[in-house]
Parts: C-alpha cells; structure tokens; sequence
C-alpha cells in the first residue's frame, strides 16, 4: 500500500477553504468576472436609489440614516473589489504550483498542498520583508485571489438583498431656521458697520468664536439677526446648517440643548437624558456638517461642547475639519472673556442722525410732516433718547397716536424734567424698565447694585470721576469693611470694572483723565430707569431728589424734598442756602452741594433742619466760612470741604464724635482750633493735600494719630529735616505726600545723608507729589516705597535724572508705579542712565521739559500695560531712541498735550457741566479734550511762594 506522507505544518483549513472557492470559481479569471458581473447588477442598483434620492431632495426631504449607511457600504466595496483586480492583473506568474495556465487544478493532491504550503512560505517571507506589505502576500498568490473574490462576491450579493428593503428612501428633512426679516423689510440702522465686520470674520475662516457686548436695548439682538439674515439667504452658504437659540437670564444648558435640536428637527434627545448624554447626541449629528450658532443673550459662560460645537477629527476622505462658529451676544464683556471670544464687537448708541432716522422709521410719518412744530419737539424726544435704540423705538411708538402739538410738548417734559418715561409710553410697554431690570439684578451683590444708583446722583449726560465716585462709595457706607483705605479704593475700583464690564456705565476711552484717573459715563436712559427703580424699591417718588447741573440759583421748596432721603444739587449756580425751620428735613442723609462755585455762606439755620445727615458735600464751592453749628450734625460720617477758599475752621467741627472722612484738601487753612482734628477718634481718612505748608500746630494734632493703623492721611509738608523726622508720626497712615522745600539737595530713603528717611517707614504710601525744590538732585529713594503708584515732580530745576546710580544691576525696576508726571524741570536730560522697567506703568505726562531728550524705558514695557503718554508735539517729534523701532511701537500711545486759558475755550466738550468754568483759569486740553484744569491751584502757588 501506498503512503501519503504530509507536512503537518500545512494550515488544513486554508487548504480546504482554497479549494472550495476553486471548486466554486474555478481559474481566478473566472471568479473575477463572476464578481465584476455581480457588482455591475450592484451599481445600477446604486443609481437607482441615488435618482431617487434626487427626486426626494427637490421636495425637501433629505435620504434616511439607513439609506445613507447602504451607500457608504457600497461605496467602499467598490474600492475594496478595485484592489483585487488590479493585484490579478498585476500577478507575475498565472501558472503557479495551485493553477496552471488555463486555470485547472493540479491532478496530484499532495504535490497541491506542498505547493500552496511552500507559497505561503514564500508569501510569509515577502510580508516580513515588506513590512505593511500584506497586498505584496495576497497578490502573489492565486489562491488567496480566488479567497478574497469569493469573500466579496458574497458581500456584494448581500447588498443587493438589502437594497429590496431600504424603504422609505427618504424622509422630511429639519426645518430650515426661520429668517427672521423686519416687519418694514427696511434694514436696520446704524449696525450696517458690525455686520459687515462680523460676517468678514466669519468669512475668513480663523475666528471661530465672536462675541458681540454692549447695554441693554443697543441693538446687539438685531445685530445677531442681521447675521442670521445674511446666511439664511445665501444660495451657496458655507454653512450646512445655520442655528438661532435665544438663551436670557437663568437659562438652563438642557433648554439650550432641546431648542437647538428642535431646530435642527432632530428627535433622538429626549427630557429624560442627561446634559452630557444631549451633547453627545448633537455632537454625533453635527459632527460633518459646516455648522454657524447664533446664540442670543447670554449671561453666562455656556460649554460649547455640550451643544455640540466640538471641533471632530478629520475622517477619511474628508480634506478638511467641518467649521464650528459661534456668535453669540451678551451684555456683560467678562462674558466674552469666559466664552474664548477670538473677536470682540461693543455695540454702541447711534449718532444724532442714525437716531432721528431710527426714530422717522417707528413714528406716524403722516403725524411727523403734518406740523413743523411736532417735528421739532420729536426731534427734541428724539435726542433725550441719547441713541439708545430700544428708547427710540420705544417713544416713536407710543407717541405714534398723538396728533396734537400740546400731547408731544408735554411728552417732552415729562422725560426731559420729570424724567417720567412711564406716563409717555404705552402702559403694557414697560420694556426700558425691564431690560433695565435684568441687567440689574444680574450684577453679583447688592453692593454694586448700590454704586449703580448712587451714579444717578450726578449730572445727565455727565463724566464722572473714579476720585469722585469711588469715595462717594465709601461715604455712603457701600464700602465699609476694610482695614486701610487702600483696600476700600482697590473693592471700589472692582466695583467700577464690574459696572463698566455689564455696559451699565461706559468708559470714556477717548476723553480719559490724566494721571491715571478714569472718567466713566452713565447713558441717560440708564440714569433715568436707575431714579425709577429708587422709587419703586421704597415705592417713594421723591426719596431721591436729584436735581444736578440744571442751572438752579436756589434750592427747591420745602415741600418738594422734605420726604427725601437724598439730595442732590451738585453743579448748578445756587448763590445762597435759605433758612429752614428745625426738623424740616427729618429723612435726609445725604446732601451734595458740589460745585456750586458762587455759593459762598451757609446759614447757621440749614444744619438744625436735616439732624440725621451722615453725607455732606460742600466741595468746590466759594464757601469761606464754616458755621459752627456744624457740630450740630452728630450723625455726620462723612464731610468734603475740599477746594474752598476758607482759612479758618470752627472748633465745634471736633464735636463730630462719628466722622469718619474728612476732606480739607485744596483750601487756604491757616487756623484750626487745638484739638479739633485729634478728637475725631473715629476718622478714617483725612486728607488735607494740596494746602499751604503744615504749619506747627498741624503736627500736634497728627501725633494723636500714632497707632490708628486704620487712618490714612494726605499732607503737604517743609521737607525739612525736622519735619521728615515727624513723618514718623503718621508714616503707617501716609497716603498722599506733597513735598515743597526750595532750598533741599537731596532727599534719601536709607543712606542718612542730609535728610534721611531712614526710620520712617511709608509702607503705605501711594502718591508724592513733589513740587519747587530747586536744589533736589534726583528721588532715587523712590524705589524703595512699594505701593507707590503716582509719582509727581514740578519745578525741581536743579535735577538732571530721576533715578541716580543704585545698585550694580543693567536695568532698574520701579515695582508699582502706574503714572509718571514731569513739569517744569529745565535742566532735566533723562529718567536714568540705564534701562527702566516698569512692569505696572500706564501713564506718562511730560510739560515743559526741554532738555529731556530720551526716556529710558525698556522695550518689554509695552507688553505690559501702558495707555497713553502726554506731551508737547515738539518734544517728542525731537526724542532720540536708541532704537527706532521702540518709538514706532510707542507712537500709537502719544497724545499732544497743550494749556489754553478758560476764557479762550470752546466749551463744546466741556465735561463738567455748563457753568463751572468760571473757577478755573488754565486748562488742560489733550487732542481737543479738556482733561485737566486749575484754578485755585494758582492760589495755592502763589500761598507757597509767600511761605
């Protein structure tokens, strides 16, 4: 008997499985045709449906999940099949050991499975060699052909089963988003700018997120929609989908989440799931698809990714990441912040002739062009408006029904002197207030809702002052729980970011104060609604009697603010205070005469009338003479008496056992009383800068306030050797340090020579000013002070450099200061003689400075966070730089500076309210703004030059 003898390293099941498909295809040829055949049968089946397809789209309908996987699969056995054939073409020998040339089969098994066994060697040993070579084994053999063929003929017939059941093809696709047009199809006004910006952005395609912030009722919603209009209407957007959700105050992410897949008409979110389980939802559907979300007024960072806004990997055959772009509004720019937002866009009120055209657009035209005399009272409404768009709408409306001269005239007062914007618009519309409203109630604490409204106690359409509100804050108890001043004014200026961050007040970027100081603005309509809302809160009409800046040369009667709890007359012409009777003002706590520059006497009277008054504001007045029954006001917290030609104070004023802020600064003191300031045992501020020089008596009431680390003070002192020596006795508390001295050389911190600082300790200490000492050489000292952040020198004739030769480093590093400030130093040549680095600095102000010819500032200064440097346009067109470069990166920051005389002034952009020009004679003006201005100063001069 014959014997077989077999390798047992032959794989038995590859045998058999090769020779079932030669027994079911025989040659490789004809397993190929017998494929190409079946998937030619599968093509025509392909463009059946896809004609169908295209006959479901032009109704609107879109294929079906299970419809789109069938082509996919289709798809890629028909790349899969290209690969076979083209390695049976390619093979190198068509008569191997397996099959001869025509295709049939060995007639010896055993030499067949040799043969196969020593090809899968040979295969093996190519793979190894080909590393991902895998086409190089299969295509090499014919039997691993004839394999893969049938494996695919069989794949190939079970999508032709399938095809029979792939009904419906196609079904209703999800809503388009509603384009949302103007009722009057006009376009809106005044956005054109923003809109055209916004879609440049987008269309660009390396902004992926936009953030558009401004005040409540600016127009941010119909800028949003101007977007959605624009894409909408595209035939050929860049955008599969384009998606409009309105989120407001409170807004939950799962009802983000259901109105966006309600938009998009996708049904598979349910109540039920989860956030995280919705995101991956919408994720999964938006993944490949170029999507744009239009997100309307957000309070709050949202997590993108939760609304499937997640950038997916790039899959094959796709040449690019689908796009994901958010536009989203807000009232709040930390908001824009929080969102990542690539580009910023503030929407701001529209110019006088946007806002009448706004105005024309929402009002009777038929009304308007009937009568001369109501157009103009409605242009007169128009600009009380002050471009606020949703007023303008608001008022055209309403008064859209009136046809009477007299109805709009009285229209016009009731906003413009009674502030009543409720009794001229329409009952149900109370949209101002709500808008309003909700802006307020979002701020973080009642705290700062508090500093909104007190805003509202100054003049309309006026610039206040960060030195103005911030210890008005403090004042008024807002701010009360700190150790030194410093922290009140820091929490202060929090505060003042936090109402500028929600467009509740406005930064006047273009017209900003010198030395650091910010001007802020409160829009109107803000100012109004912030009036109503005081008297909605106490449901009092006249709580607060706010009456600044409107020209008054006497105060109101009686019974028009004997209810009030607060009252201001700031900035108006009152020349003299009547007497009223005891008690006549039981409720007031507050009164603000500020500014009243021809008020010079208060009747002895008016203090016994208002005895629970803890708030008293008699600042920039022509006031000479302070009653004594001011002692009267045993309530009193706080007390500003600054810029007042008075020399004298009463005794009585150290009866005020609660004072706690005491403003003096600015005035022409010479007399005040043994131990008027040293009783004030509760005093936590005391500011008496910026007067003539603290005379002996002085330092005898500042000694009582050795140890009172709460108390901060601001004195102008002799820099003599004894008085530099007395610091120590208010060196913890120093605040503000003027210097005047004519005859001092030098001025050390440590060293000992001359006049030393070294035991005197101003760790404290935030501004010097330092001012006619023409012997002074330099303020190197000035180093070591760490919380200094104002530094001043005027008239020091004799310094050639700021900081002289300290220490052994290349560059010197001031820490803290923000603001620098150089007048009149004629011999001055150069900030220091080697590199500055002020990592803090933001302000430069440079007068009458000839001979400095170069600022020694490093380059990385602009990295940091300067805002602007002041000079004369001659001066600094003459600077030399070491580097070019340097000046051309510091230009964009220059801004000429000049002094004109008060009289001479165009008062077109006089911030401080009509009138009050008249108490200064020199002002400050930077590009056509009035910045800074001087009046009793020249007096304060003149008392120095006596001394």
């Amino acid at each position: 008997m014959a014997c077989i003898k077999l390798n047992l390293n032959v794989d038995v099941n590859d045998c058999l499985r090769g020779l079932k498909a030669t027994l079911r295809l025989g040659r490789p040829k004809s397993g190929i045709e017998k494929l190409e055949k079946e998937m030619t049968r599968l093509r025509s089946k392909r463009d059946d449906i896809k004609n169908q397809i295209n006959e479901a789209e032009r109704q609107g309908k879109i294929p079906t999940n299970e419809v789109s996987q069938w082509l996919r699969e289709v798809e890629i056995l028909e790349g899969e099949v290209a690969d076979i054939e083209q390695d049976f073409q390619s093979m190198s020998c068509f008569s191997c050991n397996c099959f001869n040339r025509t295709g049939g089969t060995s007639s010896n098994p055993t030499e067949a499975f040799a043969a196969n066994q020593e090809d899968e060697e040979n295969a093996a040993t190519q793979t190894q060699q080909a590393g991902d070579g895998v086409p190089i084994r299969e295509s090499s053999n014919c039997c691993s052909i004839i394999q893969r063929a049938a494996k695919k003929l069989d794949e190939a017939n079970e999508l032709m089963s399938r095809a029979g059941a792939l009904d419906p093809i196609a079904t209703v696709g999800p809503p388009e988003p509603t384009v949302m047009l103007p009722i009057s199809h006009r376009s809106p006004v005044g956005i054109e700018s923003d809109v055209e910006d916004i879609v440049g952005y987008v269309d660009g395609g390396k902004v992926d997120i936009i953030g558009i912030y401004g005040m409540g009722g600016v127009g941010k919603t119909t800028t949003l929609k101007s977007i959605q209009q624009h894409y909408s209407l595209l035939k050929h957007s860049t955008f599969d989908c384009v998606i409009w959700v309105v989120a407001s105050k409170d807004c939950q992410l799962k009802r983000l989440q259901m109105d966006i897949a309600k938009s998009l008409g996708l049904k598979t979110l349910q109540e039920s799931d989860d956030e995280r389980t919705c995101g991956d939802k919408l994720f999964s559907f938006l993944k490949k698809r170029n999507c744009l979300l239009l997100l309307d007024d957000i309070w709050e960072h949202v997590d993108l990714q939760l609304l499937g806004m997640a950038h997916s990997v790039i899959e094959q055959g796709q040449q690019q990441q689908p796009r994901k772009v958010v536009v989203f509004t807000t009232r709040n720019e930390t908001v824009c912040a929080e969102m990542k937002a690539e580009k910023k866009i503030k929407v701001r009120c529209l110019d006088s002739e946007q806002a009448w055209q706004l105005f024309e657009q929402n009002s009777d035209g038929d009304v308007l062009s009937s009568d001369a005399g109501i157009k103009f009272v409605a242009e007169e409404l128009a600009k009380e408006c002050a471009g606020l768009p949703l007023a303008l709408v608001t008022v055209a409306r309403a008064m859209s029904g009136k046809r009477s001269w007299e109805a709009w005239k009285e229209a016009l007062s009731q906003i413009r002197d009674k502030h009543e914007w409720t009794t001229v618009c329409l009952p149900e519309d109370s949209v101002m207030y709500k808008t309003f409203k909700l802006s307020y109630d979002s701020l973080e604490n009642d705290f700062i809702r508090k500093c909104l409204l007190c805003c509202a106690l100054w003049l309309e359409d006026h610039m206040i002052r960060k030195l103005e509100l911030i210890p008005c804050w403090i004042g008024c108890g807002i701010i009360s729980e700190f150790n030194v001043i410093n922290e009140a004014l820091v929490k202060g200026c929090s505060y003042l970011e936090a109402l500028i961050a929600t467009s509740l007040l406005e930064k006047c970027t273009d017209i900003d104060s010198s030395y650091g100081d910010t001007l802020v603005k409160m829009h109107d309509v803000i100012r109004d609604m912030a009036l109503l809302m005081v008297s909605d809160l106490e449901s009092n009409k006249r709580k607060w009697i706010v009456k600044a800046g409107i020209g008054l040369s006497d105060l109101p009667r009686q019974e028009e603010w004997q209810e009030a709890e607060r009252a201001s007359f700031m900035r108006n012409r009152i020349t003299s205070l009547q007497g009223y009777g005891a008690f006549a003002f039981p409720k007031l706590s507050m009164l603000i005469l500020l500014g009243n520059l021809d008020l010079e006497a208060i009747p002895s009277s008016l203090f016994a009338s208002m005895p629970h008054l803890t708030y008293l504001d008699l600042g920039c007045c022509g006031i000479t003479e302070l009653p004594m029954e001011i002692g009267s006001l045993t309530e009193l917290q706080y007390l500003d008496f600054s810029f007042n030609p008075i020399a004298k104070l009463p005794a009585e004023l150290g009866c005020l056992c609660k004072l706690e802020y005491l403003f003096l600064n600015s005035t022409c003191l010479k007399i005040v009383p043994n131990g008027t300031i040293s009783n004030l045992l509760m005093l936590k501020w005391l500011d008496i800068s910026n007067n003539p020089l603290v005379p002996e008596w002085w330092w005898d009431e500042l000694k009582s306030f050795k140890g009172r680390h709460q108390l901060s003070v601001g004195i102008n002192i002799n820099a003599t050797t004894d008085n530099i020596q007395r610091l120590n006795m208010v060196s913890d508390n120093l605040d503000i340090l003027n210097i005047v001295c004519l005859g001092l050389r030098r001025l050390v911190l440590a060293t000992g020579i001359d006049v030393s600082l070294k035991r005197v300790r101003l760790y404290n200490l935030r501004e010097i000013y330092i001012s006619k000492c023409p012997m002074l050489k330099d303020v190197s000292w000035v180093l070591q002070l760490p919380c200094l952040k104002f530094l001043e020198i005027h008239s020091c004739g004799k310094m050639k450099e700021l900081i002289s030769e300290v220490g052994n480093s290349n560059s010197i590093t001031i820490s803290s200061i923000q603001t620098l400030a150089l007048d009149k130093m004629s011999n001055l040549n150069r900030i220091a003689n080697r590199p500055l680095h002020f990592p803090y600095l933001e302000y430069i102000d440079v007068q009458d400075c000839p001979e400095l010819k170069k600022l020694s500032f490093r380059a990385e200064m602009l990295k940091n966070r300067l805002k602007e440097i002041r000079g004369e346009y001659y001066w600094w067109n003459n600077l030399d730089w070491d580097d070019e470069s340097i000046k051309d990166s510091l230009t964009p920051y220059f801004r000429k500076i000049n002094a004109v005389m008060a009289t001479n002034l165009d008062m077109k952009h006089w911030p401080f309210g009509q009138g009050d020009y008249r108490a200064f004679n020199v002002l400050i003006v930077v590009d056509g703004q009035i910045v800074e201005f001087f009046g009793w100063l020249d007096m304060y001069l003149n008392l120095l030059d006596d001394s």
